[in-house]
């Protein structure tokens, strides 16, 4: 049982800076519960797959503005997102 609960703990603090950018400190996790990790590993999956869907969302609009001012395609759309950003899209 002590394993689980370290690789839930693991998994916590990825999950939080993921999330949050930084790892969690003093945030006492080292005194819940395994079923109290599981349930905040479930809430920042859940805080996790929403900023995914939330950048996804936000990519589209910046490709489909890009289509709006005159590129011919998606391709085109994302590379002048690249260049104006320096960043690789998706």
């Amino acid at each position: 049982m002590q394993n689980y609960r370290d690789e839930m703990l693991q998994t916590l603090w990825d999950m939080f800076k993921d999330v949050h950018g930084v790892r969690p400190h003093g945030m006492g996790y080292e005194k819940y519960s395994v079923t109290d990790l599981e349930h905040e590993v479930a809430h920042l999956q859940r805080s996790l797959e929403e900023e995914i869907r939330h950048e996804r969302e936000m990519e589209d609009r910046a490709i489909n503005a890009c289509m709006d001012c005159g590129a011919s395609d998606i391709g085109t759309a994302m590379r002048w997102l690249e260049e104006a950003y320096d960043m690789e899209w998706v």
